[in-house]
C-alpha cells in the first residue's frame, strides 16, 4: 500500500488511472485514534485488463479532515465520497459533501463518537437475565459503541481511552 501525503492525493490518483488503473474498487476511511490523531483514507483500484490492484492511503488530522475531491478522476468515487463524509467526518473539498443518512450529528464511525441512542435505551445484552442488577460487585456492562461511564467522566481521559473502553476493553492508567 502507498502512503501519499494529502497535497499529492488527487494528482496520484489521476495517474494511477493514466496508468491504466480503471476501475474503482473502493473508497473507504479507518479512524487512527490510539493509533495516530489522523483519519486514514483509503482508495483501492484496478486495472481491468491484467487485474492488476493498486491502493493508496492517506492520513488527514482528525481536526479539520480534509482532502481534493477525486470524482472528476473516478466518477463513481463521488457517492463513496458522501459516505466517508458522512461516516468520518472528511471534507472532499470541491465535492459533492451533502449527508446520504441523518443520524444526529457527528460522524458515527469515528471511535470517540458516543452513540446516545445506545446510551439512553435499555440493552438487553447481559450474559444471564438480571446479572447486571445482581452483581454489584462486577463491572457494569454496557453496550458495545458505549464507553465506560468511569473513562467517559474522567478529566484525564484522551479520546483514545474513551474508544478503547468502547469497545468493551478495560482501560488502565497510572494512579
Amino acid at each position: 500500500m502507498e502512503v501519499v501525503a494529502p497535497e499529492r492525493w488527487q494528482s496520484r490518483v489521476a495517474e494511477l488511472r493514466a496508468a491504466g488503473f480503471e476501475l474503482l474498487v473502493t473508497l473507504t476511511a479507518v479512524d487512527e485514534v490510539g493509533r495516530s490523531d489522523h483519519i486514514r483514507v483509503l482508495l483501492r483500484v484496478e486495472n481491468p485488463v491484467d487485474g492488476g490492484q493498486a491502493r493508496l492511503a492517506v492520513l488527514v488530522p482528525r481536526e479539520a479532515p480534509s482532502l481534493p475531491d477525486v470524482a472528476d478522476v473516478y466518477p463513481g468515487a463521488a457517492w463513496l465520497q458522501r459516505q466517508v463524509h458522512d461516516f468520518f467526518g472528511v471534507e472532499f473539498l470541491g465535492g459533492d459533501n451533502r449527508p446520504l443518512i441523518h443520524h444526529g450529528g457527528g460522524a458515527p464511525m469515528r471511535k470517540d463518537v458516543l452513540l446516545e441512542p445506545r446510551q439512553t435505551r435499555h440493552w438487553p445484552g447481559a450474559l444471564e437475565p438480571g446479572e447486571s442488577t445482581q452483581s454489584p460487585s462486577r463491572r457494569k456492562l454496557v453496550p458495545p459503541g458505549v464507553p465506560d461511564p468511569a473513562v467517559l467522566t474522567d478529566p484525564a481521559a484522551t479520546a483514545a481511552d474513551v474508544a478503547l473502553s468502547a469497545t468493551g476493553a478495560r482501560v488502565r492508567r497510572a494512579r
